[in-house]
């Protein structure tokens, strides 16, 4: 499955990356830099606001976000020694 991140801008120096009908990210024009203001969280549940030089750069870390953000949430956990099932024991 791909997700796209669609922009649409909003006020005169700000763009909304929508995934679907989610509002995923923010690029905030301050003239001189670029902010990214991602809203989907990291595998440790934070999200980190970045800087960049450029919106194009901006819209790019913003795609390596969305897809760390899929591979976290779809990853299939492995289970751990307490929630395997024990081996079943034969009947005598």
């Amino acid at each position: 499955m791909r997700f796209e991140i669609r922009w649409k801008p909003h006020f005169i120096d700000t763009e909304y990356g929508m995934v679907g009908e989610t509002k995923a990210f923010s690029i905030v024009n301050h003239g001189f830099e670029y902010t990214l203001y991602p809203r989907l969280p990291d595998r440790k549940g934070m999200t980190q606001v970045e800087k960049f030089r450029s919106t194009d750069e901006a819209k790019a870390r913003a795609e390596d976000l969305l897809d760390e953000f899929l591979t976290d949430f779809l990853a299939v956990p492995k289970p751990t020694a307490e929630a395997a099932p024990a081996p079943a024991k034969e009947a005598s």
